[in-house]
């Protein structure tokens, strides 16, 4: 079984793990089927934050109540390890409520952000692959080369003589000046 995720969305949950640094980050993942189609930031409410995550009730009732309105499906959890891999610790497998849901885990052990994606119960861990939405994907914003540069600031220049070309030539011509008698 494999579940997409949008860029977008993808962007949003590593943002808010970033965010939350040291501590973890937490949400809900709505979408349908297996399609994570929007991210639900939480407060985490954890006595011991920088290990552990606890959603607060009444944002949790919130962001469900959003996702309903949004006619989207609750598909699971996330939440972030500030200072360790993106595999489910004892705790996150003791304390799954429901076995139904997926869990996203952001590691920001890398430079990079890692998503894994897991189903838990508290009997198994299965990993489920995470596939990315290219269409959704922002083109990288990479600096044009110096021949690149040149080569528009030249294009740029023969359209403005091209213009200018054009502008004279359309205009009337000058009228006959007769000497005065």
């Amino acid at each position: 079984m494999a579940v997409s995720i949008t860029y977008p969305v993808a962007r949003q949950i590593a943002d808010h793990a970033e965010a939350e640094a040291p501590k973890e980050a937490c949400g809900l993942l709505a979408g349908e089927s297996n399609h994570i189609a929007a991210a639900y930031p939480l407060r985490n409410m954890a006595t011991a934050p920088e290990t552990q995550f606890q959603v607060d009730p009444q944002e949790q009732l919130r962001a469900l109540k959003a996702i309903d309105a949004a006619e989207f499906n609750w598909l699971g959890v996330y939440h972030s390890h500030p200072r360790s891999a993106p595999i489910p610790s004892e705790a996150d497998i003791r304390d799954c409520a429901d076995a139904g849901l997926l869990h996203l885990i952001v590691s920001l052990e890398r430079a990079t952000p890692q998503l894994k994606l897991w189903r838990l119960d508290q009997f198994s861990v299965t990993p489920i692959d995470l596939c990315y939405d290219k269409v959704d994907q922002p083109a990288p914003d990479r600096p044009l080369a110096t021949s690149q540069q040149a080569a528009v600031i030249i294009v740029g220049m023969v359209a403005l003589l091209i213009i200018l070309l054009i502008s004279v030539s359309l205009l009337p011509p000058a009228p006959d000046i007769m000497p005065a008698p």
